[in-house]
């Protein structure tokens, strides 16, 4: 058995104390995990007890760190493990953290797909199958990210890519006008929308007798 002799509050981080056993500094602390335990002075400790506490301690350490990644901006869960993972934390302690924080809605991958859709189209002005492929790397289940991109109508994917390849048709330079239908079109597939899509727009932009050669184009 250990007593504990003094607890005092670190200089550098007042959310964290220092445990004093037998008049020597054993070990620091998360303030909560003080309280959680009920740690006083004059207390005593078995091994195995200040064991539990310091394996808390690192999952609260962990915890803590997951919410000030969150902070700075939205991970996918995968995002959110690989980062505390890389931060050297435990696999038992990540689990953990993990189930608390989808426990309190600070990481819904259904929720980030939502937002991450909605920035791809309104900002990045990206077709459905970049998307798509960037939801896949990010770790969301196939399942919700193709829930989520069903709420894109064909329609939709079509007006967005026309107004895309307008503004991009501008900036071709080229006098040739299969080459400018040929350039537009690879741009618009490397902004992520179907050949179907993109074939359907290049008619729409150009004059439709012109647009017979377009069936050379290789997708």
């Amino acid at each position: 058995m250990k007593k504990i002799t003094k607890i005092e509050y670190q200089k550098k981080n007042k959310d964290r104390v220092s445990i004093y056993l037998d008049d020597n500094y054993a070990f620091g602390i998360d303030l909560n995990i003080m309280i959680k335990y009920s740690l006083a002075k004059n207390m005593e400790l078995e091994d195995d007890f200040i064991n539990e506490i310091l394996k808390s301690d690192e999952e609260m350490n962990a915890y803590n760190y997951a919410i000030s990644v969150l902070s700075r901006n939205s991970k996918s869960e995968k995002q959110l493990m690989q980062k505390i993972k890389d931060k050297g934390y435990e696999e038992q302690f990540i689990e953990n953290v993990i189930v608390k924080l989808k426990q309190q809605k600070y990481i819904d991958d259904e929720a980030y797909s939502e937002a991450f859709i909605n920035n791809k189209i309104n900002i990045s002005k990206d077709g459905k199958r970049k998307i798509k492929e960037a939801l896949y790397n990010k770790g969301i289940d196939k399942q919700i990210i193709d829930e989520k991109l069903q709420e894109i109508t064909d329609d939709d994917e079509i007006e967005r890519a026309c107004l895309l390849g307008a503004k991009k048709l501008r900036t071709i330079k080229e006098e040739d006008i299969r080459k400018r239908r040929m350039k537009l079109a690879n741009y618009l597939i490397s902004k992520g929308f179907e050949y179907s899509t993109v074939k359907k727009v290049i008619s729409k932009l150009f004059d439709k007798n012109d647009f017979d050669e377009f069936g050379d184009f290789e997708y």
